[in-house]
């Protein structure tokens, strides 16, 4: 018999939005899930600012413009984060006087 819940709790169960980055087996960056994630995340505000400017009737070229490069933003935001930023450390020079 088919249950509703139960195939409902399968699927959030494997979604997994976080903004920590994970490994493929051999230890490689997971750039499939990272980008997923990053257009999940970023299609649910896209949705949602679209959504809003149509509700207070300001759905111009300039508001979708603006709206695109935020979520745009947010998407490479998104991967960076998941990514994680190095420094990189072997060009300290500090003057000690």
């Amino acid at each position: 018999m088919f249950s509703f819940n139960d195939s409902f709790n399968k699927l959030v169960n494997r979604i997994h939005l976080s903004f920590k980055g994970s490994r493929t087996v051999d230890g490689k960056f997971d750039w499939k899930n990272a980008i997923l994630d990053a257009a999940i995340i970023s299609g649910i505000n896209l949705f949602t600012g679209l959504g809003t400017l149509a509700a207070i009737g300001d759905l111009d070229i300039n508001a979708l413009f603006v709206l695109v490069a935020t979520v745009g933003a947010e998407f490479l935001g998104v991967i960076t984060a998941k990514r994680g930023l190095n420094i990189s450390k072997t060009n300290n020079t500090s003057n000690k006087n």
